[in-house]
């Protein structure tokens, strides 16, 4: 429901008073007209704010591309713009438009966020190696610039250029011919768009072949890691699968054991494996039959028991016997599951290891009573766990609203169970994220903000506690 105009006022002042810049952030993308300008007045004066905008990841774009236009004369700030992963596209152009500095430059083309034009300027203004080397690693770059890259500034750019997921097959093909280094030809064999002639050659070297083998069905080699890559691909035979599973290397066999579409003969021959994460991956694997578990479950190995328990369709009577299981680590694997019973829930409860409690404070079905003694745990996992609970009450939750830790006070402030009040009341939280998200949280309600004549702005406001 959106709140009052004298709410909204009353969050207009209050941010604007505030010592941070953050609670006016959370304000400004639904503010308009005077109250937007007013905010822009809090937010972008000093330096000092700005900096600390230009650097928070967790920010608005508008707020960003705000800073980008305002605070071009200030290269810090464009440096910490450049860098920080959440400036969106608009805000970077501007950012190019005022860059100066080298570092500003390298930043703008590593980005994801680059508009393709700004990378397609970098490119072209005699660029320095660091952003030549950026350029090729960014996959926002356009293909027939990186075709182009590959033309003007070979050297020492074979490797990126192979690597870089927006390389098309032309510039592989040249890339092909113009180097003799195993390690770029390799890397040109693994790429999804490698030219298909590329495959049916016989490969030079070792490097070669195991890529090869990533890229088409092949299983007969004698390198380990060949196989392996082998072992992994979709289409292969099932002759070549059935070899594989009785492969010498443990790593192959643990390929073979995590496929999706495992036969149920290969899992019983998996389930006698020497190997105990062979059997580990097997137990965990949706493919392998329900009625295999019960082998599994009384494996000597703990991590297999535990994968036991981790099984999607694992029965109700296993996990009721691997919740007795001497090992914590075993228990706590049925902890995590969300189809266990209620009088599983309360006896695993009573535990005492940090892991299996944290897989209780997310159950739906943990008492109030239990639920309130989890979020006094010293461990924060435990407390994280119950921030998490999406069923957890009002009242356990507000013994977390002064955590130690602010992740988890950040992460309270969005619980469907927290009351406005509440919220509200952590408004003054030292950790500006918290308060970002406490303003946020109130603004989204607001929607779009009030354009109100200028006596009606100079009018009293009454406090935010009512709501």
């Amino acid at each position: 429901m959106a709140i009052s105009h004298r709410h909204w006022l009353e969050l207009l002042r209050r941010a604007r008073s505030c010592s941070d810049p953050f609670a006016a952030a959370a304000l400004y993308p639904h503010a308009a007209g005077g109250h937007r300008e007013a905010l822009a007045q809090r937010l972008f004066q000093a330096r000092a704010d700005c900096l600390q905008l230009a650097a928070a990841p967790f920010l608005p774009a508008s707020v960003l591309s705000a800073l980008a236009q305002r605070c071009a004369h200030d290269e810090m700030v464009l440096v910490r713009l450049a860098r920080n992963p959440a400036t969106p596209a608009h805000a970077l152009a501007h950012v190019w438009d005022a860059a100066r500095s080298a570092r500003t430059c390298e930043l703008l083309a590593r980005h994801p966020n680059t508009p393709r034009m700004v990378l397609a300027a970098l490119a072209g203004c005699n660029p320095a190696p660091p952003v030549l080397r950026a350029l090729c690693e960014n996959t926002g770059v356009a293909p027939e610039l990186l075709a182009d890259l590959e033309r003007r500034h070979p050297a020492g750019l074979e490797r990126l250029l192979a690597v870089n997921l927006a390389t098309d097959a032309r510039t592989l093909d040249t890339l092909w011919q113009s180097t003799v280094e195993p390690a770029v030809r390799a890397q040109i064999l693994l790429h999804p768009a490698c030219p298909a002639r590329l495959l049916t050659r016989l490969p030079d070297g070792v490097l070669e072949r195991r890529s090869l083998a990533r890229q088409v069905r092949t299983s007969a080699d004698g390198d380990a890691a060949v196989r392996r890559a082998a072992a992994a691909q979709a289409a292969l035979p099932m002759a070549a699968l059935l070899t594989l599973c009785f492969d010498r290397d443990a790593g192959v066999r643990r390929t073979i054991a995590g496929r999706a579409d495992l036969p149920p003969r290969l899992v019983d021959w998996l389930l006698e494996d020497a190997d105990v994460w062979v059997r580990r991956t097997v137990a965990r694997n949706a493919a392998c039959p329900v009625d295999r578990l019960t082998r599994l479950a009384g494996d000597a190995e703990a991590d297999v028991r535990r994968g036991v328990a981790r099984h999607p369709a694992c029965p109700p009577e296993l996990l009721e016997r691997l919740s007795l299981d001497p090992v914590p680590w075993v228990q706590a694997g049925v902890a995590y599951r969300h189809d266990i019973s209620v009088q599983l829930v309360r006896r695993l409860a009573r535990s005492t290891d940090i892991d299996v409690l944290a897989g209780v404070a997310q159950q739906r079905e943990v008492s109030p009573t239990r639920l309130a003694a989890l979020a006094r745990h010293d461990s924060p996992d435990v407390r994280r766990a119950v921030i998490l609970n999406r069923h957890a009450s009002r009242s356990v939750l507000l013994m977390l609203r002064k955590d130690g830790y602010a992740l988890h006070r950040a992460l309270l402030v969005d619980h469907p169970h927290l009351t406005d009040a509440d919220r509200w009341r952590m408004r003054n939280d030292p950790d500006s994220q918290v308060r970002f998200r406490v303003f946020a949280h109130f603004a989204r309600q607001a929607g779009e903000a009030f354009c109100l004549p200028r006596q009606e702005r100079a009018a009293p406001l009454r406090t935010m506690e009512t709501i």
